[in-house]
């Protein structure tokens, strides 16, 4: 009884074609075909590909394409050729190739992009920090005026009591502020451009 590749090769030297031809006319590799000749499984892809080509080729070459299919069944084990062969080609299938490079890089720089343009996003919608180094909240003194002291971010607008107050490249900003007798609420606002405020009080009693 012929194999399958016998009875391939047989059917097509019988009707004079060249496997060139043959694979120019289905539109297979020449090697896929030499491989079914000479059932050379290591070089053929997955099983459904396989019995595509039989029976693209058996129709080609006018065999019974379904006793062509039995017979390959018979001298063919796809559970083996699964275990080893069709491992081996998904590895082969993830192999780096430059395309796959520049894709990667292509992605990575937009991925960049995207973290880039959300920092920068988040920064202008988030409040300005805002720290009041002196004078303590809710402290009690005997000296007509304090200095305030704080810090905040630069770029930043800083209002005390309403009325605007310079900071430095660092952030940086003082004020001396006039104390009436008893309770004084001085308000610390700071802001910048499309963000919330951050507002602080800070309470000072004088005594005297």
């Amino acid at each position: 009884m012929k194999t399958l590749g016998e009875l391939l090769k047989t059917q097509r030297n019988s009707k004079r074609i060249s496997i060139s031809s043959a694979s120019r006319n289905l539109h297979i590799k020449r090697e896929h075909l030499e491989a079914l000749e000479s059932e050379d499984w290591s070089k053929l892809p997955e099983p459904a590909f396989i019995k595509g080509f039989i029976k693209n080729y058996a129709n080609y070459l006018g065999l019974d394409v379904d006793n062509v299919l039995a017979v390959y069944r018979r001298g063919y084990d796809e559970k083996t050729y699964q275990s080893k062969s069709w491992g081996s080609s998904k590895v082969r299938r993830w192999m780096i190739s430059p395309n796959k490079i520049i894709t990667l890089i292509v992605i990575l720089a937009i991925l960049i992009f995207v973290g880039y343009l959300t920092v920068q996003y988040s920064s202008i919608l988030s409040a300005p920090k805002l720290e009041v180094i002196s004078p303590q909240d809710d402290s009690t003194t005997a000296v007509s005026a304090v200095q305030l002291i704080g810090k905040t971010e630069k770029d930043v607008t800083v209002s005390v009591d309403g009325e605007f107050v310079p900071v430095d490249a660092e952030g940086n900003f003082s004020r001396q502020i006039t104390l009436s007798e008893g309770a004084n609420s001085i308000v610390i606002i700071t802001s910048k451009r499309l963000s919330p405020k951050t507002k602080i009080t800070r309470t000072i009693r004088l005594s005297k």
